[in-house]
């Protein structure tokens, strides 16, 4: 009889045991990633099949609750108003979720292509990019992208070169639809006029 009560109060105490363990590790899963993409590329598309962005990484992680993404070495490419493609590469990039603003971090380059955007497949590499494909080039530390409105903006020191002079300042704003580029504050430019 002792041995049997034993028996019972270790039966028990292990149960418990193992169900604590597991309210433990499923509280845990809930920060936890439920997945990892690497040298990964994404194509997001309207309905009609025109490209709204394509994003291409060098690592994605996926937080399961949340449903947020943090993306290593992000290269975005998107259509500007004019057809020609624009790309933004960053360090690094945050997603709260799919339909959000994309949050890029650290040594932010935007760079806009003198040709014209025909397929995702025929686009040029960042890296292969030098200053006679490039109608522009800005930099900055941080910068979001909306996706769904197709818009950039910062709050933070931007540098805005062309090959007649470069323009800084702080903050700016632009719709990708259209043909216009706000920068907020501190703006200073010099500007060598064409022979």
């Amino acid at each position: 009889m002792v041995f049997s009560i034993i028996i019972a109060l270790t039966v028990t105490w292990l149960n418990n045991f193992w169900l604590s363990y597991q309210e433990f590790i499923s509280a845990g899963n809930e920060r936890e990633i439920d997945y990892y993409l690497s040298d990964f590329s994404l194509l997001n598309t309207t309905p009609n099949g025109a490209m709204k962005y394509y994003l291409q990484g060098q690592h994605l992680v996926h937080k399961n609750a949340s449903g947020g993404s943090e993306i290593f070495r992000p290269v975005i490419q998107a259509a500007d108003h004019d057809g020609k493609i624009l790309f933004i590469q960053a360090d690094k990039a945050q997603q709260k979720n799919a339909q959000d603003v994309i949050k890029l971090e650290g040594s932010v380059l935007i760079q806009k292509t003198t040709r014209p955007n025909k397929t995702t497949a025929n686009s040029i590499p960042l890296d292969s990019l030098s200053d006679k494909h490039a109608d522009f080039k800005l930099t900055t530390a941080s910068l979001s992208f909306d996706p769904i409105k197709r818009e950039i903006f910062t709050e933070a020191t931007i540098t805005f070169i062309t090959k007649n002079g470069f323009l800084t300042g702080k903050g700016l704003h632009s719709q990708l639809d259209q043909q216009e580029l706000r920068i907020l504050s501190n703006v200073h430019a010099k500007f060598d006029p064409n022979p």
